[in-house]
């Protein structure tokens, strides 16, 4: 069984995320996730806002409707960033699809 787990994400250093995806894709989610950790740490200014944290949602959603595995795996990394933004990134999903049967 694959190992979705990876180091904390300083939001300085980037990080190649892998989660069994093909190189392009791999470097899709890794940037996502880079930027979004980035911002977190760094921007505490109030850079970290719902509107910059549904951004990088809504980019990983896109990323988890064409690989219906990835969010299983990104949800197993231990970071609480990623985690944040994968949560949120189901949300938006699940708002979408009610959105669609309304």
């Amino acid at each position: 069984m694959a190992d979705w787990t990876h180091p904390k994400n300083d939001g300085w250093t980037d990080i190649k995320y892998d989660f069994g995806l093909d190189e392009d894709a791999s470097k899709r989610v890794s940037h996502i996730l880079n930027e979004a950790c980035h911002v977190f740490y760094y921007h505490a200014d109030g850079h970290w806002i719902k509107m910059y944290k549904d951004r990088y949602a809504s980019e990983l959603m896109q990323e988890f409707l064409s690989n219906p595995n990835l969010s299983s795996r990104v949800l197993k990394c231990g970071d609480r960033v990623v985690k944040m933004v994968a949560y949120r990134a189901l949300e938006l999903m699940k708002e979408n699809q009610s959105n669609i049967h309304e």
